[in-house]
C-alpha cells in the first residue's frame, strides 16, 4: 500500500531507502504552511549540511490558488525533484491531461515499490473517480 512513507520520510532518505521526498498544499494568506503540512525545519539540518538538497516553487493555479511545491532530493537525485515540479505543475495548470501514467511514474520518483504503485492504481483510485 502506498502510505508506509508518510512522516517516515525524512528517515527513509538517510537510510538510504527512498531518494525524493515532495510537498505540496495551498499557500495561506499568512504565507506560512503549517510544518505538519511541509516538514521544512525538520529537514533544514540535512539541507545545510548539504546532505540533501531542497527544491520549491510557487505558482498560481487556474482556480487562483497559490500554490507551492518542496522537494528535498539525496545528493546526484536532484533530477527526480525537478520531473516531479514539473508533472504537478502541469497537470495542475491543466496543461496535460491526466492519466494513470503520471501517478505511476511519481511514485516511482518517489521510490515506491512498484506493485504497490499498481495496487494503488487498480483500486484505491477507483473509489476517487466517479
Amino acid at each position: 500500500m502506498i502510505g508506509p512513507h508518510e512522516g517516515q520520510e525524512l528517515e527513509l532518505m538517510l537510510a538510504g531507502k527512498k531518494r525524493l521526498a515532495a510537498y505540496n498544499d495551498i499557500i495561506p494568506e499568512n504565507g506560512k504552511i503549517a510544518e505538519a503540512i511541509i516538514p521544512e525545519k525538520k529537514f533544514k539540518p540535512y539541507v545545510d549540511s548539504g546532505e540533501l538538497i531542497r527544491f520549491c516553487e510557487d505558482y498560481v493555479s487556474p482556480d487562483n490558488h497559490h500554490i507551492r511545491i518542496v522537494c528535498f532530493t539525496v545528493p546526484a537525485e536532484e533530477w527526480r525533484a525537478k520531473a516531479y515540479i514539473f508533472i504537478r505543475k502541469k497537470l495542475q495548470m491543466r496543461e496535460i491531461q491526466y492519466t494513470n501514467s503520471y501517478d505511476e511514474f511519481i511514485g516511482l520518483l518517489l521510490d515506491y515499490n512498484p506493485s504497490d504503485i499498481q495496487h494503488f492504481l487498480n483500486h484505491d483510485l477507483q473509489f476517487n473517480r466517479t
